[in-house]
């Protein structure tokens, strides 16, 4: 039960690794993003209801954003990042302003967004995300390893939010 719980945070906490990331030249990931549950494969795990991803800064110095999740069983759940994309850990902060984790990110050679980081658990977690060409979804490709030595792999899709 508790590698179970450990999973769901883990996820919880991965699905920042999604947010902030662009790879056309002088594209912007700022706006709102969906997780496509169906086209994602989360394991065995049981998807949230919805994921609502909201980037309010994204820069080749900083970025900043927001989670906001409806879990299965119908429980609220967000939390927020902002840093540098130097790789350096910073605080994962839940709505309460609490300490949820720590991540860091940084881009590789071909813009691809790349993550790691650790909940307070002690699960790690270490992510690639790419932007398609048209600019609309991230495919985010995680690695994670609970605390008990299990490790996971997840592919999440996430698609813009068009306003009209």
């Amino acid at each position: 039960m508790r590698t179970c719980a450990l999973a769901a945070a883990l996820t919880i906490v991965s699905f920042n690794a999604a947010l902030a990331q662009t790879n056309a030249s002088n594209a912007s990931a700022v706006g709102t993003w969906k997780l496509d549950a169906a086209k994602s494969d989360l394991g065995p795990q049981e998807p949230p209801k919805s994921v609502t991803l909201t980037i309010l800064k994204d820069t080749p110095q900083a970025e900043s954003w927001r989670v906001e999740l409806v879990m299965e069983d119908g429980n609220q759940v967000s939390y927020s990042w902002t840093g540098p994309q130097d790789g350096s850990l910073q605080p994962l902060k839940g709505s309460d302003g609490q300490v949820l984790g720590h991540a860091g990110q940084k881009r590789d050679k071909d813009g691809a967004l790349l993550r790691h980081g650790t909940d307070s658990s002690g699960a790690s977690f270490e992510t690639r995300a790419t932007l398609s060409p048209d600019g609309n979804t991230i495919t985010d490709v995680l690695k994670g390893k609970m605390p008990d030595g299990t490790t996971m792999t997840q592919t999440m899709i996430y698609h813009r939010v068009v306003t009209k």
